[in-house]
């Protein structure tokens, strides 16, 4: 029964090298010339590679791709501030099926002016790209694209992205043409807090060379508009994709757009078993958290621990006989309202926590990729946490802890080939198993409050 998401990211940026201009006492320029500087950019924008963009360090690329050529995505792009522009989620999380009772979005004139004109924009510029879906949420949009054939020379994904935000940003100043703040949400509320106009510059002879309009706190750099100057973007920097490219990943992401309002809904509902720290004190280590902290507090918590392979035989631990009584023993102990505290790492593992997911057993697993403000877990964790049944930690600073723990260790290092990987499987492996023995122990977490550090 139902009840009860990241770091700094940067823009796409490419600096085109060059002296920076300088002035004589009689205010005549040195070095390059505005009008040579760009033409020192065009040039170099044509021969650069296509594939250069930046790596967010949330928003990150596959390396391995190019984004020029055919391929499936699902992206992700996010309104600054998280504000609500798009509409509004109506609905309940128990609601019946096949009834407005289920919860849905209801958009607003923005939302409906993305969804019927900028979207289809994407096809009409480049014919070769289709969307075959749009999940619209009230502070962001996933879209499901697929690119047929290669993009023309110059473009890529990031091309098509961003040529799409800065639609939807046109789109919200026709409807907000005053730009003074990032608009009204659609139950009324202002959106973001303005801080002023600030003069652009002046001449020597105090002349005001243009003002910006009145950005939010926070909001990334503006976008020039040949009419209206420097006016604030609706959304934030840079996006997410996720290439699908495996069996089933196609129908699980269409599956997952869908559910978007409900799996909203649960968390608005059920806030506490749907709690997101980034800083939480256990057992005298940082973690962030995601899911029911209710289970670090429950007096019994196992932990599930197995090695690849059979210390005796050296045969798969899973397929020996003792591996199947253990399994058996830690299966029994969840059916019984004890916590299974596992990383979930190894084979023998893994089985336990499809096991005890299955069977909505308490859970606590720890992972070793780092839990973000927009971080959300796969469809059916997502699902256990609103059940209550599962909290899943991410150690910060990992691999540093788990490099100066196991630096010492014969199976840290690496041949030739693997140096400059970072940290071997088998220091995250036994380091978080370590971590899973002190969460067992523990009883008591303390939130920490950086605000309150700072101040």
């Amino acid at each position: 029964m139902f009840c009860s998401s990241f770091f700094v990211t940067l823009p796409l940026k490419w600096e085109p090298g060059g002296k920076a201009l300088g002035t004589t006492a009689g205010g005549k320029a040195l070095g390059t010339t505005a009008k040579e500087k760009n033409m020192q950019r065009k040039d170099e924008r044509k021969n650069r590679p296509v594939r250069q963009e930046t790596k967010h360090n949330q928003h990150r690329r596959a390396f391995s791709h190019d984004y020029r050529e055919k391929g499936t995505y699902m992206v992700t792009i996010v309104v600054v501030g998280r504000k609500r522009v798009f509409g509004n989620i109506e609905g309940f999380a128990k609601g019946k099926p096949g009834t407005s009772e289920v919860p849905h979005m209801v958009l607003s004139e923005l939302g409906r002016r993305v969804m019927e004109e900028e979207t289809q924009k994407i096809s009409r510029f480049y014919p070769m790209v289709e969307v075959w879906r749009v999940a619209m949420m009230p502070d962001h949009i996933h879209l499901l694209i697929r690119v047929k054939e290669t993009l023309p020379e110059g473009k890529h994904l990031g091309t098509i992205v961003r040529g799409f935000k800065t639609g939807c940003t046109r789109a919200w100043w026709r409807i907000n043409p005053s730009g003074k703040t990032l608009g009204t949400m659609a139950d009324g509320e202002a959106l973001g807090t303005s801080v002023g106009r600030k003069a652009l510059g002046t001449t020597a002879g105090g002349k005001t060379l243009g003002t910006t309009a009145d950005v939010p706190e926070g909001s990334p750099s503006g976008v020039r508009d040949k009419s209206e100057g420097l006016r604030p973007v609706l959304f934030e920097a840079g996006y997410h994709d996720r290439i699908i490219n495996r069996a089933g990943m196609l129908e699980n992401i269409k599956r997952y757009m869908a559910e978007n309002p409900l799996r909203a809904r649960i968390r608005q509902e059920c806030p506490k078993l749907m709690e997101r720290q980034l800083h939480l004190w256990i057992a005298g280590r940082e973690y962030a958290a995601f899911g029911n902290l209710f289970l670090l507090k429950y007096p019994l918590k196992e932990q599930v621990f197995f090695h690849r392979r059979d210390d005796r035989t050296g045969q798969p631990t899973e397929t020996t006989e003792a591996y199947q009584k253990e399994r058996a023993r830690l299966l029994q102990l969840g059916e019984e309202g004890t916590v299974l505290v596992t990383p979930g790492i190894s084979k023998g593992e893994s089985l336990v926590v499809r096991d005890a997911l299955d069977a909505r057993h308490p859970l606590i697993i720890l992972q070793k990729e780092p839990i973000g403000e927009y971080w959300k877990p796969s469809q059916q964790r997502f699902y256990a946490c609103a059940a209550g049944h599962l909290l899943i930690l991410a150690p910060w600073d990992i691999d540093e802890e788990a490099q100066r723990k196991f630096a010492g260790h014969g199976s840290w290092q690496r041949s030739a080939e693997h140096e400059g990987e970072g940290v071997s499987d088998y220091a995250r492996f036994h380091y978080l198993n370590d971590l899973t023995k002190e969460v067992c122990r523990a009883m008591e977490m303390r939130i920490l409050n950086y605000d309150e550090l700072q101040a």
